[in-house]
């Protein structure tokens, strides 16, 4: 008996979601941790986040080597992952502010409304630490719930990014995400996050259309 001869078959993954991850390279400084430890934070929220959404503006000294790092890869996502031509347009940092997550605390499900492109940059994690990405489009659309035998890329309902001190996340702002439970009990997970919008940079050559 002739063994089955399964048909080919050409895979076509539409219109996926991409989120990239670095490493800023090296610690961060006796300043730039002085700084962070100092910054005011609202302990009585939920995650404890800073008081101040505007801390590039604020540590212009103090953060200007993280900033210019975070808006280094800006650029790279743009053009290596949009194809965007960031001679015309490119993004301005439009709020940026501290995450504190204590012991027994999380961060729930959101999104960012009124950005772009989001990052989060890593100061302090936890052991075996991530960041929980949702596919709302599964989670909220989905017609039928079928058993499965597997996870795949294609009926996943969430993917985890493992992440470390010094790893820099950058995700469309629309992005459902969401950390877990910090079961510790005495360390504190330490990010900066911040939100991004277009601007159009002026050109004599080539006129934005």
């Amino acid at each position: 008996m002739n063994d089955e001869v399964k048909p080919k078959v050409e895979l076509t993954s539409l219109f996926s979601t991409p989120v990239v991850k670095t490493n800023i390279g090296r610690n961060f400084t006796k300043k730039e941790m002085e700084c962070i430890a100092n910054i005011p934070i609202n302990y009585t929220g939920f995650p404890c986040q800073s008081k101040n959404y505007q801390l590039f503006n604020t540590f212009v000294e103090e953060l200007k080597d993280i900033k210019t790092f975070c808006e280094i890869e800006l650029k790279r996502y743009l053009e290596d992952i949009e194809g965007v031509d960031t001679d015309r347009i490119n993004l301005s940092i439009t709020a940026s502010w501290l995450n504190k997550i204590k012991p027994q605390d999380h961060h729930p499900l959101h999104n960012h409304r009124n950005s772009h492109l989001s990052g989060v940059l890593y100061i302090r994690c936890l052991s075996n630490d991530n960041i929980q990405f949702t596919n709302r489009h599964l989670v909220f659309n989905k017609s039928l719930d079928l058993p499965t035998k597997e996870i795949t890329e294609f009926n996943a309902e969430g993917v985890a990014v493992d992440i470390k001190e010094g790893d820099f996340i950058i995700f469309p702002s629309l992005l459902l995400h969401q950390v877990g439970v910090n079961e510790t009990k005495d360390q504190e997970r330490i990010s900066l996050s911040f939100d991004t919008w277009p601007i159009h940079i002026p050109s004599l050559y080539a006129p934005y259309k």
